[in-house]
């Protein structure tokens, strides 16, 4: 009996060390395979984000409105507004100092401290709106953000406005309160 006993406990030893190298193979496997797709999906994203490129051509504050002109200067169809970022820095007439984001409205009238894409147009000059690919910021085209500030810039004070893509690409621009 002894041998028999001995031929078990071999037996239930080597199927616990065959075990644990199969457990240990598919968590090596799935940990590889998790990296590799980690890896793609970050040349991906900075692929993207080299072919992207923004500059705001002008920003005006019309109370209780600033107007940004953002122009897809890149290779990449945007949009995704709303995981876009718009930040404001500014003075109120006092010299207060105020910095903040705004956060995206989809659509309708804006409130306190949000923006949105007001219009897009089909070329720099701003003379005719899209057509193709209608809430698609196409390479070539211009997008009117419009953001509503509170409290309001003062009068005579420069300002910035910053706008960030989706995808990381940033641009900023000043403009007079």
């Amino acid at each position: 009996m002894s041998a028999m006993s001995n031929i078990v406990t071999g037996l239930i030893v080597l199927a616990l060390m065959l075990v644990a190298v199969l457990t240990w193979a598919y968590v090596s496997f799935a940990w590889m395979d998790s990296s590799v797709q980690s890896w793609k999906d970050m040349v991906e994203t900075s692929d993207e984000a080299s072919r992207t490129d923004i500059d705001i051509l002008d920003a005006n504050s019309t109370a209780p409105y600033v107007d940004v002109q953002v122009h897809n200067c890149g290779r990449v169809h945007l949009a995704s507004f709303s995981d876009w970022d718009v930040l404001a820095q500014y003075y109120l007439g006092n010299g207060t100092y105020q910095i903040g984001s705004l956060s995206y409205a989809s659509a309708g009238n804006l409130t306190d401290n949000q923006w949105n894409v007001n219009t897009i147009y089909s070329d720099t000059g701003m003379t005719q709106q899209e057509v193709f690919e209608p809430g698609i910021l196409n390479p070539g085209e211009v997008a009117l953000f419009r953001l509503r500030l509170s409290p309001l810039p003062g009068g005579n004070t420069t300002n910035m406005v910053a706008v960030s893509t989706y995808n990381g690409v940033a641009t900023t621009r000043q403009f007079q309160g």
